[in-house]
C-alpha cells in the first residue's frame, strides 16, 4: 500500500525560470479555456493556441501561473521565477544612482528596477513614444 501511495504522487515540478523581457513557450497537457498569473506585473501569459502558453518575464521576481480546461480542472500549475539577466548588462553608479546598459555592438542604457527613477522615466517616456510611432505607421495603410 505504502508503495503504491508514493508512486502515485507526483513528482515536485522545479521552478520555470525566465529572465527579464525574454518568453518561453510552454506546452499544455490539455486545451486552456482559462490562465491565470499570480502577478501579472512579474509575468505574463498569452495562449497562443489552446495547447500552447507563451510566458513573458517583466519584473524581476517571483509568481505562479495556473492553466485551466473548460470545465475548471487544473491542467497546468507551476512557479514562475523571474530573474534580471545579467549577462552583457553593465551598471553604472554615479553616487547612489545606477543606471543599466544592454551591451552587444554598442551599449543602450535600458531602465531595471532599482535605476534612478528620473532617468529610467526619460527612458520609459522614450520608448512609448517610439512604441506609438510604430503603432501609428503599422495602422495607416497609406
Amino acid at each position: 500500500m505504502t508503495l503504491a501511495l508514493v508512486c502515485s504522487a507526483p513528482a515536485l515540478a522545479e521552478d520555470l525560470t525566465i529572465a527579464v523581457e525574454h518568453a518561453q513557450v510552454v506546452r499544455l497537457p490539455g486545451e486552456a479555456s482559462a490562465i491565470i498569473v499570480g502577478n501579472p506585473s512579474i509575468a505574463d501569459a498569452l495562449v497562443h493556441d489552446g495547447r500552447t502558453l507563451i510566458l513573458t518575464g517583466r519584473l524581476q521576481g517571483r509568481t505562479n501561473v495556473i492553466a485551466m480546461d473548460r470545465i475548471g480542472r487544473v491542467i497546468y500549475s507551476r512557479e514562475i521565477a523571474v530573474t534580471n539577466p545579467i549577462e552583457n548588462q553593465v551598471a553604472l553608479y554615479r553616487g547612489a544612482e545606477r543606471s543599466t546598459f544592454s551591451c552587444a555592438d554598442t551599449c543602450d542604457e535600458v531602465p531595471r528596477v532599482g535605476d534612478d527613477s528620473a532617468r529610467a522615466g526619460i527612458l520609459t517616456e522614450q520608448q512609448s513614444s517610439r512604441l506609438a510611432i510604430v503603432e501609428t505607421a503599422v495602422s495607416d495603410p497609406s
